[in-house]
């Protein structure tokens, strides 16, 4: 039920941090997501708009070379010697196959050539089924920048016109060298397939549609996808286009073209050379479904790599999870079982997780602190009962032990008193102060004297305690050992109890060292206090033993009563220190006080 229980309490805790962790991956990666689609789409757009400007400008600038060649072919054309056989009918042909050497040194440019009198009969042609014929003039085209001695002329033919309806024909007059007037006129009919493949060569390999607009917004050439609809319709486009002529990019609807969106390219015919141009407009048009195809793959690629993140950032969140509520778990488990003394061992929690760490450190403290509580609550237990027993003997032992030692004097000074019976008087006497010191010792270790505190150098008393006990130690041949490495050695204390405490510990090692033994005293900083370690080389003492050393009449020296340590103890205690005892470098028991370090001036 307590595993369960604290295992329901981590879940809960796993599936907060499931449910966190999850919803703010969505959130970035959605936010992240939906930037990086906006910017890719926006800059797509820009980028292929652009380069649908890009392409009509160049179009529409192909189409005028194109018209400024054939304009100069027919000023150049119209002054040859040669057309002057147009007023002698052409009589031996000599005209009709220069026309025809021309046409066909231009390639498929031209579909006719042929030249008129005066009164639009065709007197000489490249095509022989031409001549004869009556050429009437139809609807003239404006051709800006014209010469007074070179005008040309371009018109849409009519269905009356030799070369039949919606041709392009451009006209110059041939004049008269011999004479004043014209003789006629030279026409050149143009091959509007050359225009037409201007235009596919420009869309091919996509899906785009190039759309070449005449006066008045209509349609005149069109290749690509979208050319057949925007032929059989006969539209006549709205103004894409910017009419100071500079190259626009831009999204607009495509419901004309029977699309819904399309991305537009529009250029403005500006000329070339002294030629101005038409004034036509070039669109380059491609369907947005097409232009951001890209966009609609990389939206699925985005969709995807969203849903593996939020697989792998669940993958993580679970475990993440796992590791913050397991350790949670183990202490809230251990709790429980502390609580109810079932365990007593601090669970071990493997994290790497900082505050979690903390978290089992001050649970720890906290365990141990209760623990020293516990021992300390024990160890005032043990102490009621020896005051207790110590005030009872107080009162039952030292009267008659004063009585017996009165009457052990008394009889010492008599003087008929035998040796035999001198010596026995004087054990009594030995034996009674013996026994008033060992009351006098229960009375302090139950009711210790409050420390009066003042600043000592460490050092000294140390070195005092020393010199109380050289005659022991060069008795027993011992090797003592100092090492004063604490700088400042200041404490705020009471100079006979600390006395007291390391006479006690050193007395303590030099009673269980072997003669020729080793004992090592060093003091050194501890943080902000000082640390003094007796060690020595004796048989030391057990682990078992080590729990109880500071506990009342616990002794392991034959005759001793067990209360020095628990003096000591209380001593350092009320010094706000700490003793601690394990086991030395040197083989035997090592005793560590830890006392508070004060600069001398100030108080603990």
């Amino acid at each position: 039920m307590i595993f369960t229980a604290a295992r329901r309490r981590s879940m809960t805790i796993r599936a907060a941090i499931l449910r966190g962790f999850l919803a703010l991956v969505m959130l970035v990666i959605l936010l992240s997501g939906s930037l990086s689609y906006i910017e890719l789409r926006q800059a797509l757009q820009a980028e292929i708009a652009q380069n649908l400007g890009n392409s009509a400008e160049s179009l529409l600038e192909r189409i005028d070379v194109f018209f400024f060649e054939r304009l100069e072919d027919l000023r150049e054309w119209h002054r040859l010697e040669l057309l002057q056989d147009i007023q002698v009918g052409d009589v031996d042909k000599r005209l009709a196959r220069l026309l025809s050497d021309l046409k066909a040194g231009h390639g498929d440019v031209y579909s006719a050539l042929y030249c008129t009198n005066m009164e639009g009969r065709i007197v000489a042609a490249s095509d022989p089924g031409l001549i004869g014929k009556i050429r009437f003039p139809g609807s003239s085209l404006r051709v800006p920048k014209q010469t007074e001695n070179s005008p040309v002329e371009m018109e849409r033919t009519t269905a009356n016109a030799p070369e039949g309806n919606g041709h392009l024909v451009l006209r110059t007059p041939v004049p008269n060298a011999f004479g004043a007037g014209d003789l006629g006129y030279l026409y050149a009919a143009l091959n509007w397939n050359v225009v037409q493949r201007f235009l596919q060569d420009g869309v091919a390999g996509s899906e785009r549609t190039a759309l070449l607009l005449g006066e008045g917004d209509q349609i005149i050439a069109a290749a690509g996808p979208l050319s057949a609809t925007a032929q059989t319709r006969l539209l006549k486009l709205p103004r894409w286009y910017d009419t100071s002529g500079k190259t626009l990019t831009r999204k607009h609807s495509g419901e004309i073209l029977g699309v819904r969106s399309l991305l537009v390219g529009a250029a403005s015919s500006t000329g070339f050379q002294h030629f101005q141009g038409f004034g036509w407009h070039m669109l380059v048009v491609e369907p947005t479904s097409v232009a951001f195809a890209p966009i609609v793959r990389l939206s699925w690629a985005i969709l995807g790599g969203l849903l593996f993140s939020l697989i792998v950032a669940g993958w993580l969140a679970m475990r993440l999870s796992a590791r913050l509520a397991r350790p949670i778990g183990k202490l809230t488990e251990f709790a429980r079982n502390f609580r109810q003394a079932q365990s007593m061992s601090m669970p071990t929690v493997d994290t790497n997780i900082s505050e979690v760490a903390e978290l089992n450190r001050a649970f720890s403290e906290m365990v141990q602190a209760l623990e020293r509580s516990q021992e300390q609550l024990v160890r005032a237990s043990k102490l009621a009962v020896v005051g207790e027993m110590a005030a009872i003997m107080a009162h039952e032992v030292r009267t008659p032990l004063g009585i017996l030692k009165s009457s052990a004097q008394m009889l010492e000074r008599r003087k008929d008193l035998s040796a035999q019976d001198r010596e026995l008087t004087g054990f009594i006497v030995t034996e009674t102060d013996r026994l008033n010191r060992l009351v006098t010792t229960l009375l302090e270790s139950t009711s210790p004297r409050p420390p009066l505190f003042q600043d000592h150098d460490l050092h000294e008393i140390i070195s005092h305690v020393l010199a109380l006990i050289k005659s022991k130690v060069e008795k027993g041949g011992l090797n003592l050992e100092q090492r004063f490495n604490a700088d400042p050695s200041i404490v705020s204390c009471d100079r006979e109890q600390m006395i007291q405490v390391f006479l006690n510990l050193v007395i303590n090692a030099v009673q269980h060292v072997p003669d020729g033994g080793h004992i090592l005293l060093t003091t050194q900083n501890e943080g902000v206090g000082i640390s003094v370690r007796i060690e020595d080389n004796g048989p030391g003492i057990s682990k078992q033993d080590q729990q109880r050393i500071f506990d009342p009449f616990f002794t392991q020296r034959k005759g001793g009563i067990g209360l020095g340590l628990t003096i000591v103890q209380q001593i350092v205690q009320a010094h706000g220190g700490r003793i601690e005892v394990s086991k030395s470098m040197l083989g035997g028991a090592c005793f560590t006080v830890y006392m508070n370090e004060t600069l001398k001036g100030e108080s603990v």
